[in-house]
């Protein structure tokens, strides 16, 4: 039988899955792609549940116990399903049928033995412990952890979100340097989707933020940056989407969530956007900031330096730094013409480096390297 198919396999909804599913039908269009999901493999293995309870209790009763996590987070968290999830994909994807397998995300291994794998990545577990944000506490245990390195090891190339994932795998978890590829990753709008900007030419000294989980991407130490703005420049403005918050500050409006075609006018209704993240393993609106030509202010955290070039895109500060946050902030609204020239340069950014298009090329090659070789 011909090898002409693909095994694409999302290990969990992860909010670009559509994106990169679709960015691998369009850099392999001489493929079929067949999609399968983790989620439909568990339900389709419910006699997993009670013994999994066993590996939940034995490798996580601990944090459980002291409210650290819940039940639900650890229960796809063991060992035990690590390795019936490893196994079960074997009777999905074969090497007569599949040219090579493509995951998404590093949460199981779904590598089946005779199929060239790969995987696609914005984090690793052990990535976690260069942010002060994370409780060691929360470290998943030695079987697990174990377990993800074979995972990295039955790979044939990580492609990985950002420079530091790539680094963290070859420095933690021992993956060799030419298994180890950075291909970036597309933002959510285009170039030819963004509006016209409504800003005032980034005099009307609006913030943005963008983000659903506020403490995590450090909403209270941007709450404490804006009430020192205000001392400066009463007139700015703080724009929260995603959170919602219980704020008392003057000028800030809380949106919370908002549909993606809707998203866009909040973007171009700012003058600068801001995400002073405490862990983040890739941080998309970022990029969609910047596909909208706006200045950004982020942390010396996660994916973020790939992206923010301080003094070029913008500004980068020490994370749970309120005082540096609201020195950047400040400096940028009172310059429109600087937030223009940080937003063009961020705009030309964006379109080299992150579109899915880009991504899909830099797959291929190494894709077509490996199986070609193979």
């Amino acid at each position: 039988m011909s090898k002409g198919t693909i095994a694409f396999v999302s290990t969990y909804d992860h909010p670009s899955r559509d994106s990169i599913e679709r960015t691998v039908r369009e850099a392999f269009p001489e493929y079929r792609v067949e999609h399968f999901a983790v989620h439909d493999v568990l339900r389709a293995h419910r006699r997993w549940g009670v013994p999994n309870l066993y590996h939940v209790a034995a490798e996580y009763g601990d944090q459980i116990l002291r409210h650290e996590a819940t039940l639900r987070e650890c229960y796809f968290r063991t060992s035990y399903l690590f390795r019936k999830i490893h196994s079960a994909m074997a009777a999905l994807i074969n090497s007569s049928r599949h040219a090579f397998s493509f995951q998404t995300q590093s949460v199981y291994d779904t590598s089946v033995a005779g199929v060239p794998h790969f995987i696609y990545t914005d984090h690793t577990h052990l990535s976690n412990l260069k942010a002060s944000f994370f409780d060691r506490r929360k470290l998943r245990p030695r079987p697990w952890l174990s377990l993800e390195s074979t995972m990295y090891q039955n790979a044939a190339r990580i492609f990985t979100r950002s420079q530091n994932v790539a680094a963290d795998l070859m420095q933690q978890y021992g993956a060799a340097p030419e298994k180890v590829v950075c291909v970036y990753a597309g933002a959510n709008v285009s170039g030819t989707e963004q509006r016209s900007l409504a800003n005032d030419g980034y005099a009307n000294r609006r913030i943005l933020f963008v983000g659903g989980d506020w403490e995590r991407k450090g909403g209270p130490v941007l709450a404490e940056a804006f009430a020192e703005v205000l001392k400066s420049i009463p007139e700015a403005h703080l724009t929260i989407v995603g959170a919602r918050p219980r704020l008392t500050l003057p000028n800030c409006t809380v949106v919370g969530n908002v549909s993606i075609g809707e998203l866009s006018s909040y973007y171009s209704q700012a003058s600068v956007f801001c995400l002073p993240t405490r862990l983040e393993p890739f941080g998309v609106a970022i990029l969609e900031a910047m596909m909208h030509r706006l200045p950004v202010v982020g942390t010396r955290v996660g994916a973020l330096p790939d992206m923010i070039r301080d003094g070029v895109t913008g500004r980068i500060v020490a994370p749970g730094n309120a005082r540096q946050l609201a020195e950047a902030l400040i400096d940028l609204l009172r310059d429109p013409l600087r937030c223009r020239q940080f937003g063009e340069a961020g705009y030309e950014l964006a379109k080299t480096r992150y579109t899915w298009s880009a991504v899909g090329k830099r797959v291929r090659a190494e894709v077509l390297d490996v199986i070609g070789r193979a």
